[in-house]
């Protein structure tokens, strides 16, 4: 029988301490380009809320009348809270209060195009992707492709039952929980390897397999530095692990929190969506709300690589239909009386 790992893998620690906040943002573009950015959010006692991005003087906060819900696929959310601003679309970025969180800055465009009968109205926002953050490549893991399936649900495959389905995402699972096992470990070694003899050292990128021979894999989840140090004392006794970490508690513990920071951006998560001019016609969303085109932006996708949602209306341009449809007429005037003096 297959052992299926909880599906928690880097976002474990954050789950054990504090719920996914969630966050809706709702782009409103003008045909100037002018920009009304609204990012809603739920407040527990209905009487505040922080957002995750800096309030500055352009933006005013406002508890919604009535609240309303927001499907995030794994939970509903209703929004109590609206924070709103208007300008140009780099006016109102969300300039976060966490530089290193790539949810909350974005590179955004925007742009149209004028086309006579049609104006195209084009919108573009790419994420920074987390692998460069990441403290153990993919490689040798997980392919390419099944990051994307994996994070992102790219591309399936055709035909197959959910018997099939949950055989290929649970084979996917477990090599993603041996790299984050294996990641977990190696930020750990990083971590005490100042402390320690160069015997130490070798001990700690040799001799991992018998680290982790006969301990489930998912209890290095969430591992803290003294329970790194009590293992490495119980399995390696000849190295002398032991005392490093009480030599070395608050300097080891600072450094512990620099290297998992990166578990701060798998707090939040973000419904998108853009209400361009016209009627949209073409992007990359795979939903909707209403009309509109609709993206989840959540660490986890980032996890497969760089994120860009993109999206593309077009606006009939009324006055060019009539003044197209009059300069014909008037030129079949025109034949008809030369025709006319003709004959």
């Amino acid at each position: 029988m297959k052992t299926v790992y909880l599906l928690v893998a880097i976002l474990l620690m954050a789950i054990i301490n504090s719920c996914t906040t969630c966050y809706y943002v709702r782009t409103d573009v003008a045909k100037n380009l002018d920009v009304k950015r609204s990012v809603y959010a739920s407040s527990a006692d209905g009487s505040s809320v922080d957002f995750p991005f800096v309030i500055s003087g352009r933006w005013s906060i406002s508890k919604l009348p009535e609240p309303y819900e927001v499907d995030f696929y794994d939970t509903k959310v209703k929004m109590t809270h609206e924070a709103s601003s208007s300008g140009r679309v780099g006016d109102v970025s969300l300039a976060g209060k966490n530089d290193l969180n790539p949810l909350l800055k974005p590179s955004e465009n925007l742009g149209k195009r004028f086309r006579w009968f049609y104006t195209y109205y084009d919108y573009s926002a790419e994420f920074e992707g987390l692998k460069d953050m990441l403290p153990l490549p993919f490689e040798g893991y997980l392919t390419d492709e099944q990051l994307e399936l994996f994070f992102r649900g790219t591309d399936p495959p055709e035909g197959w039952n959910g018997v099939e389905m949950y055989c290929l995402l649970d084979d996917i699972n477990q090599n993603f929980a041996k790299w984050h096992s294996d990641a977990t470990y190696y930020v750990m070694c990083g971590i005490f390897k100042p402390y320690c003899t160069k015997q130490q050292i070798v001990a700690l990128y040799t001799l991992k397999y018998r680290f982790m021979e006969g301990m489930e894999r998912e209890n290095m989840f969430a591992m803290k530095p003294d329970e790194f140090e009590d293992r490495l004392a119980a399995v390696l006794p000849e190295s002398g692990f032991g005392n490093i970490y009480e030599d070395n508690s608050e300097a080891i513990d600072q450094a512990y929190e620099k290297e998992t920071e990166i578990i701060g951006c798998f707090e939040t998560a973000f419904m998108y969506t853009v209400n361009l001019p016209g009627k949209y016609m073409a992007g990359n969303a795979v939903d909707s709300l209403g009309s509109s085109p609709t993206w989840k932006v959540d660490a986890y996708r980032l996890m497969a690589g760089d994120l860009k949602l993109i999206a593309t209306s077009r606006q009939v341009n009324l006055w060019a239909f009539l003044v197209t449809f009059a300069a014909i007429a008037l030129l079949l005037q025109v034949f008809a009386k030369v025709f006319a003096k003709e004959s």
